[in-house]
């Protein structure tokens, strides 16, 4: 069996490399530690990927709980309204009104609360209208707007502002479901 090449060079000062300073540095390996990974390195990288020694793709980052928890109710409530829609409980203006805001502003609930009560998403009682934001799928009520109508809001959770101004319209918010 003939010699291999390697072992021909071992010993030597330069290992058949010609001057020392040719073989210095990262370059000669293609990088140091896993740098290209995804470029150059690539093949090495997916036999160690199917040997389950090397995976692939960013890892220790963790969004802060708050993010996740605003991400998880904008996709509930996008699921919410997907379903309204598919029942017929809020036509076609309603729902690209709604999913246009991920937060319900009692001024957008002043201006919508007459349709809503056509769709059967909330009561009038006399002049008192009753929502439960809970059931479109909205867990929080801010304060931008105007109210001009009486309401009775039920809402998982509402800035003072919002309590303010439903209140002084005559009425009332109760918050926690």
């Amino acid at each position: 069996m003939p010699k291999k090449k390697v072992k021909k060079f071992r010993g030597s000062r330069t290992c058949g490399k010609g001057r020392e300073n040719r073989n210095r540095g990262g370059g000669t390996r293609g990088g140091r530690g896993n740098a290209g990974v995804l470029k150059h390195k690539y093949l090495r990288t997916i036999k160690l990927v199917k040997e389950g020694k090397y995976e692939i793709g960013k890892s220790g980052f963790s969004r802060p709980s708050v993010v996740r928890r605003e991400y998880r109710l904008s996709k509930s409530l996008r699921e919410r309204l997907i379903e309204l829609k598919a029942v017929g409980a809020v036509d076609s203006y309603l729902y690209n009104y709604l999913k246009s805001r991920t937060e319900m502003n009692v001024g957008d609930l002043d201006a919508i609360v007459d349709r809503l009560v056509d769709n059967g998403l909330a009561e009038k009682e006399g002049e008192t209208y009753r929502i439960n934001l809970a059931d479109i799928g909205y867990y929080r009520l801010l304060g931008g707007g105007r109210v001009r109508k009486r309401m009775h809001v039920v809402v998982e959770h509402a800035t003072p502002k919002a309590i303010e101004k439903i209140e002084s319209a005559g009425g009332i918010v109760e918050l926690g479901l």
